[in-house]
């Protein structure tokens, strides 16, 4: 028998999750009538006063205070630079799984270089089109101008009204900001990343603490010293996974068994 899973969302997410969750026994029951764009908007119209993950629970929270479900899901996605190539923008997407009867939240996170993410100052109705190109307009929409200017619009999805906006913006000011659309129902290529996301939601939800028994027990750290093939000595790449319970905060090293190549080696590569 399935469980029923209410989802808070106001741009279709649950497309991108149902097949996943269905999987461990969850029935998706979307929730829409809640406002998301007040705990925090892509452009500041509102700031986010919570971190990723609280905003993610605090939306799984409400999705069952709302709907009276005993589980809740709550989905948060920021972007920026790339964590170590900072010139590659980067999706960091966060699943919140809530259980009321355990007061239990379980959290699946995904970062990838997988995504449109960008933005830019355009002078011309030329440079606007170019990065429109770039972007995979039109379908994945675009934001042209700030919060703040009188002709800002989101969710831009078609091509002459694109240009008629940009000619309008640029006959009232010099420089026009030209932004991809990163809310999900004008992104594929985010809601793909968050169905990678409730795929790791799925294992965590199928994988239970060998202590208390609660869902959610999964890899939290990988443990480094993976020893050289050729010198024996140990290398950063990992030698066991340490997972964890969220709920109990058991840990259980899992020893890898795996060996390093010379040249994965400080000692033989310096």
């Amino acid at each position: 028998m399935a469980h029923t899973l209410a989802f808070l969302t106001c741009h279709h997410k649950d497309e991108a999750v149902q097949s996943a969750l269905a999987t461990c026994g969850f029935e998706i029951v979307l929730y829409d009538a809640f406002n998301t764009d007040s705990l925090g908007t892509f452009t500041n119209e509102k700031a986010r006063e919570l971190t990723q993950l609280q905003t993610a629970l605090k939306k799984a929270q409400l999705a069952c205070e709302l709907t009276g479900h005993s589980f809740g899901l709550g989905s948060e996605g920021a972007f920026g630079p790339h964590p170590q190539v900072h010139l590659l923008p980067w999706n960091y997407e966060v699943l919140a799984f809530w259980d009321v009867a355990h007061q239990h939240a379980i959290y699946a996170v995904h970062g990838t270089a997988e995504t449109n993410f960008a933005s830019q100052s355009v002078t011309s109705l030329e440079e606007a089109n170019a990065f429109a190109q770039q972007s995979q307009f039109p379908s994945h929409g675009l934001i042209v101008g700030s919060p703040s200017d009188s002709f800002f619009q989101k969710g831009i999805q078609d091509a002459s009204a694109f240009q008629d906006l940009v000619k309008h913006a640029l006959s009232l000011s010099s420089s026009v900001w030209i932004e991809t659309d990163m809310r999900a129902h004008m992104n594929p290529t985010r809601m793909k990343v968050i169905a990678q996301t409730a795929d790791k939601l799925q294992v965590l939800l199928s994988s239970h603490c060998p202590q208390c028994k609660r869902p959610g027990f999964g890899l939290t750290q990988h443990i480094a010293g993976a020893l050289c093939k050729t010198c024996h000595s140990p290398t950063r790449l990992p030698k066991a996974e340490q997972w964890s319970c969220a709920k109990c905060d058991f840990t259980e090293i899992k020893e890898l068994n795996t060996w390093a190549s010379a040249a994965q080696c400080d000692v033989c590569n310096p």
